[in-house]
């Protein structure tokens, strides 16, 4: 396993087993995303590197059987495994690590996976990936799919271990597909481990409320963006990043030309932001080097708003099951996306065809117009009818032959200096919807990438469907790594 630093490193791992490892992906997934994507999507080649994979050393093989799951390593290390398993448990339970007796302990003894089920609902594996985790105080760790590229045939469950007194043991919780092989062979990237900050609050407002946001939409989409994307690549988005982290800075104290130099190219953009100390408001109350809860600022400007959701249970020392969480003031916040407008897309191979219920396109679309003449007037529409378009039109099509498109929320998310946003898409039948990581602390949009599985054959996908969880995060834990723990007699 890649061990970070300690000074970049906010969680510790034990490996006990030897089964998977914690390794990071390049942004462009080994040479895997198209040019046009490498050379200018930094949000998704951020969504691609983003967290730590959890990487199975060993093949693992599934089989389902009478309701329930089995999995066991298969191949030449097949015993080698199954012997460091039983030798494992009393070694983890006498140096401390797992409750003699305890949830975890009695999960454990049944081997290396086990099927569990609520109610009457699907059968789900549990999966010891043979590493125990604890984080550093301040910080809990999501569990969450490999997103990008990732087995189909498989869904993982979402977790949160918020243990900082402890190590817990990192389980991986599979659904396989109805359309999976009776016997399946799972091999590589089954998941995905990230650090993330529990204070986060998350309050709604109107687009009257931070007209801010509004104005460096505009002056983000100008007429030259638009001039300049019929025939090339932008990197508006790389240099705004780039620009205002120099302007940062510069107002730490490295010299008056900082900030201005750091806005060459984008001073539309710059303009927008000149009113922050005032109108960011709560979005500007926690950030870099701040110990309060960061504030963020769901911007509704249009139907369909983002849903405000809060971590409610989540894994502990305590055992294998989920318990709600007491902790107080501590709060992991997070958005639900849900599509405004219904809509069929099918790609041929060739050509990716978006067919929206044009009434409910057209409402939306003239709501979000409404709201923008109510907050700049009509003389703004009128000078800023590409910016407009760009957003009402509500999606957006890739180049010929890829399997792309993008939807645009009518909302925008304004996180504290130093926050970015994760975009983690939510998946459906013949699509998936890509993981981003977006600056959200100076652009504010959040777009759903569809990834179309199907081919030939319409996806559907209906008002109301989640697309995506937006969780605030700050950068430093993007770049952040793990501790390697020892057992006490290694």
């Amino acid at each position: 396993m890649a061990v970070a630093a300690a000074g970049d490193a906010c969680f510790e791992v034990l490996d006990a087993l030897g089964l998977c490892r914690l390794t990071r992906r390049t942004g462009d997934l080994d040479g895997a995303v198209p040019l046009r994507v490498a050379k200018a999507c930094v949000p998704l080649l951020e969504g691609n590197a983003f967290g730590h994979q959890i990487t199975l050393a060993r093949p693992i093989e599934v089989q389902r059987r009478l309701g329930s799951l089995r999995a066991e390593p298969v191949g030449e290390h097949r015993e080698a495994l199954l012997r460091a398993h039983r030798a494992a448990l009393p070694r983890l339970v006498s140096q401390g690590f797992l409750a003699p007796d305890g949830a975890w302990h009695r999960a454990l003894r049944g081997g290396l996976a086990w099927t569990c089920r609520t109610g009457l609902g699907r059968p789900r594996l549990r999966l010891w990936t043979g590493l125990l985790v604890r984080p550093d105080p301040g910080v809990w760790l999501r569990v969450a799919g490999a997103a990008n590229r990732r087995n189909v045939l498989i869904e993982v469950s979402e977790a949160v271990l918020a243990d900082e007194r402890a190590f817990v043991p990192l389980v991986v919780e599979l659904r396989v597909r109805d359309e999976a092989p009776r016997i399946l062979r799972l091999e590589g990237e089954i998941g995905c481990l990230a650090p993330v900050r529990p204070d986060v609050r998350i309050e709604a407002c109107a687009l009257a409320d931070a007209p801010e946001v509004g104005r460096a939409h505009a002056e983000f989409y100008d007429a030259r963006y638009f001039a300049v994307k019929k025939g090339e690549v932008t990197r508006k988005y790389r240099r705004l990043v780039r620009g205002e982290a120099g302007a940062r800075k510069g107002r730490a104290g490295e010299g008056g030309a900082g900030e201005g130099s750091a806005r060459e190219g984008d001073a539309g953009e710059g303009s927008a932001r000149e009113g922050d100390a005032s109108d960011a408001g709560e979005g500007s109350d926690a950030g870099e080097g701040s110990a309060g809860p960061a504030r963020v600022r769901l911007v509704v400007a249009g139907p369909a708003a983002p849903e405000i959701a809060e971590v409610t249970e989540v894994t502990t020392a305590a055992g294998p099951d989920p318990v709600p969480w007491r902790g107080g003031a501590r709060r992991l916040a997070s958005l639900v996306v849900r599509n405004a407008v219904p809509f069929r897309a099918t790609f041929d191979g060739h050509t990716l065809a978006v067919a929206p219920e044009a009434p409910r396109l057209a409402e939306g679309a003239a709501a979000v117009e409404r709201a923008f003449a109510r907050v700049f007037g009509e003389d703004f529409i009128a000078a800023n009818r590409g910016a407009l378009w760009y957003l009402t039109k509500y999606f957006t099509p890739h180049p010929p032959g890829e399997p792309h498109f993008f939807v645009k929320p009518w909302a925008f998310i304004r996180t504290p200096p130093g926050w970015s946003s994760l975009l983690d898409g939510i998946h459906g039948e013949g699509y998936d919807v890509m993981r981003g990581v977006v600056a959200t602390d100076v652009f504010f949009a959040t777009p759903a990438v569809f990834h179309v599985r199907r081919l030939g054959a319409p996806i559907e996908v209906p008002e109301g469907a989640p697309l995506l969880r937006v969780l605030p995060i700050p950068r430093d834990l993007l770049r952040a790594g793990f501790r390697e723990a020892r057992f006490l007699d290694a």
